[in-house]
């Protein structure tokens, strides 16, 4: 049974105050944010919505459905941060959405209200659902595929038998599958069958007529569970949406494009680290979804203990709960043991997590025990921890990266007010009550955490603060760009400027010369520590312009120009420089 309308709405106006508040305020951070922009700029410059580029060179990272999505993005907010995320946000509140119907089915009402409000209200969807990359996408593609599957079956009497999918549900998950692969490639498809498939097998081998020993039904069960999920369907409606999309950017960059796509960024990164992103294969992921749901994740021993208890003691809902693992293991145990990890990777698996978690906030509303009730006191403390870590690490962030924003750590206050409110809900027996204070206190931490945090750390604008002086002096004039160890966010802002769009990236200091002979009036940005390598081989009318902090790498950035009249302001000189490398 879905969840009710009321509560749909309760579910998307958290995921609102969490996604949307100053959407557009930050700039765009680290490498993927910009990358992913400034391709898209590219895309709705030059018309060509086919081959993607990033500052002039072919980008062969991502496929091309993020940009599509950000060019929709500033047809309605404009070339900017909230075009740049508007889709990203837009699609995880439907994420949320979807979360809670799915659990409203697998479950009861209840279960999927709770569950949307945990998907709605952890930190990481507040992280990923606010960036411009294709996180977003693919999250919601896949748990679209989920739902797809869940809602085919609803009325099949599969949980107390094998699978049998209706073929215009195959096809359906197929199409999301399909959207997905234009997300993030063949993981939008190969590990969303794996989940599915998983859960068939299973299925199909605790079937009560089969016959023989447990390994017996494990091997005779594969044929059914193949014919029950159609899976030769669902591919077919993948290649569909998908595959003419990737066949014409290889005709259209000689084979190029899928050649470094599939060996470098799918192969190459499940095989080996790159750039610097690995980490242990039994722990990453496990520290990763422990933050990534904070602050639900308070519970999320009483969570695990639930899911395996109610598994064991209720047939009706096992099979429920299979699902959600299946699906689970399908995103954590294949990323786990890829080479390359990064916290967004096993977003995916979300819904499943939130859908565990909504399982047990509602039985305990509905069926409180001594025992657990004895435990969530020990959740509301490490509530308030987390209240307190954050009451005192924000302000040494703010002292280190934007000296002033030090009052962000009264966020902290609210982590702590809301277990404090919540263990006393608790002694009055109102448990629904102590919950509701558990999602608001995560709405509120999480929202006031990433709608109000990066707007307090302006002052550490990286590139966009910058350019914003040059830009507004230059009006519609273009200015020659180009940079040296500087992020993948000069190629957007300081492309906003460039004639071509382009920001040249030099090779060597030396080059500078060379760029400004050929290019009166350029600017560079430039990493700090490069200061004397340029300002020895550029005329003597350049100064530094500008100066900026990256965020978060806490780098100084400088924008060289000519000022012949102008002194020079705020030299890093006394920064030594690096080594010729970036």
């Amino acid at each position: 049974m879905p969840t009710t309308r009321p509560s749909g709405l309760a579910v998307a106006a958290l995921a609102a105050l969490v996604l949307l508040p100053n959407l557009g305020g930050p700039p765009l951070w680290d490498d993927d944010e910009p990358r992913n922009a400034a391709c898209s700029v590219a895309m709705h410059k030059s018309g060509d919505w086919v081959v993607p580029t990033f500052n002039g060179r072919l980008r062969v990272e991502k496929p091309a459905l993020v940009n599509w999505l950000h060019l929709a993005g500033f047809a309605v907010a404009g070339v900017n941060e909230t075009g740049s995320r508007l889709a990203s946000a837009i699609l995880t509140l439907g994420t949320c959405l979807l979360t809670a119907r799915i659990a409203g089915i697998l479950f009861r009402p209840e279960v999927g209200t709770w569950a949307g409000i945990t998907m709605a209200t952890c930190l990481w969807t507040g992280i990923a659902g606010r960036a411009a990359t294709p996180d977003a996408p693919l999250a919601f593609c896949t748990t679209l595929a989920f739902w797809l599957f869940v809602r085919g079956c609803s009325g099949s009497g599969w949980r107390h038998a094998p699978v049998r999918l209706p073929m215009r549900t195959a096809v359906g998950i197929g199409i999301a599958c399909g959207l997905a692969v234009l997300a993030k490639g063949p993981v939008g498809v190969v590990l969303p069958l794996a989940g599915l498939g998983g859960f068939c097998w299973w299925q199909a081998a605790l079937d009560p007529g089969r016959e023989g020993s447990w390994l017996d039904r494990i091997a005779t069960s594969c044929g059914e569970a193949f014919r029950g999920l159609r899976p030769f369907v669902i591919l077919a409606a993948a290649a569909a949406v998908a595959l003419p999309w990737y066949v014409l950017v290889s005709l259209r960059t000689d084979g190029i494009w899928l050649r470094e796509f599939l060996l470098v960024h799918n192969v190459g990164r499940f095989a080996a680290p790159m750039e610097g992103h690995t980490g242990s294969a039994l722990a990453y992921y496990p520290a990763v979804v422990l933050i990534g749901m904070f602050p639900w994740s308070m519970a999320s021993v009483l969570v695990a203990h639930h899911a395996v208890r109610t598994a064991r003691s209720d047939a009706n809902n096992a099979a429920a709960l299979r699902l959600t693992a299946c699906w689970l293991a399908a995103w954590l145990v294949p990323l786990s043991m890829a080479g390359t990890k990064l916290p967004g990777y096993v977003w995916p698996a979300y819904p499943a997590l939130a859908t565990a978690v909504g399982l047990f906030v509602a039985d305990w509303i509905r069926r409180p025990s001594v025992a657990t009730d004895g435990w969530m006191r020990l959740a509301w403390i490490f509530l308030a921890t987390s209240g307190v870590a954050l009451g005192a690490g924000l302000p040494i962030a703010a002292q280190r990266f934007a000296p002033g924003a030090e009052w962000l750590g009264f966020i902290g206050l609210v982590p702590v007010i809301g277990a404090a409110v919540a263990w006393h809900s608790q002694t009055l027996r109102s448990r629904q009550t102590a919950s509701a204070t558990w999602a608001a206190t995560a709405c509120a931490t999480v929202g006031l955490l990433l709608g109000v945090g990066p707007a307090a750390l302006g002052p550490a604008g990286g590139t966009r603060q910058l350019i914003a002086k040059l830009a507004a002096d230059a009006g519609a004039r273009p200015v020659p760009m180009a940079s040296f160890g500087a992020p993948a966010s000069a190629a957007f802002y300081g492309g906003m400027l460039a004639p071509d769009g382009v920001v040249k990236d030099l090779a060597d200091p030396a080059d500078a010369a060379g760029f400004v002979a050929s290019n009166p009036g350029a600017h560079f940005v430039v990493d700090a520590r490069y200061e004397r390598h340029f300002t020895s081989v550029l005329p003597a009318s350049y100064r530094v312009v500008q100066t900026a902090v990256s965020f978060p790498t806490n780098r100084t950035l400088l924008l060289l120009g000519p000022q012949p009249d102008s002194p020079a302001i705020a030299r890093a000189s006394d920064v030594e420089p690096g080594p010729l490398r970036r």
